[in-house]
């Protein structure tokens, strides 16, 4: 019969082996995910426009693939970005036109500021490719030497 001291030993070794083996898959695990996550900046066009190709989510608002002017508004201390879709129509005369959407039906964020330290060369929009979709993150305001940043709401 084996002696109470082999016994301990055997089981601390069974217990590290785990132990290793469980980090081992957590961060492995971790790297896939962090693998996942992509973060890309759009430079805002000369007229406030960006275009999104897919389905993206800013907190709990999704904008559809089209284009949209980044608008920032400044209600006492509060800061605002708000995301205006443009549409194309075709005129009687069959010219085509842009126009706004109804400012009512966009997407509008209160957002927090995080210090740049200087201000912003350009303005832009940084996009995170999740594994669920696409997520804005922050805006940055050219002059501004601060970024928007938004909060994430689960499902």
């Amino acid at each position: 019969m084996p002696s109470l001291d082999k016994r301990n030993t055997t089981m601390r070794m069974k217990h590290m082996v785990l132990t290793t083996l469980g980090c081992l898959l957590l961060s492995i695990t971790t790297a896939a995910v962090a693998a996942d996550q992509q973060e890309q900046s759009l430079k805002v066009g000369e007229n406030g426009e960006i275009t999104l190709t897919r389905p993206t989510k800013v907190v709990n608002i999704l904008l559809l693939p089209d284009t949209y002017v980044v608008e920032h508004r400044v209600s006492g201390e509060n800061h605002f970005i708000r995301f205006v879709e443009l549409k194309h129509l075709e005129t009687s005369n069959g010219r085509r036109t842009i126009t706004y959407t109804e400012k009512d039906n966009a997407g509008e964020i209160k957002c927090r500021m995080q210090p740049l330290g200087a201000p912003a060369t350009e303005t832009s929009v940084t996009i995170l490719a999740e594994d669920g979709g696409d997520r804005i993150t922050q805006v940055t305001i050219k002059g501004e030497d601060v970024v928007h940043t938004f909060g994430h709401v689960s499902q």
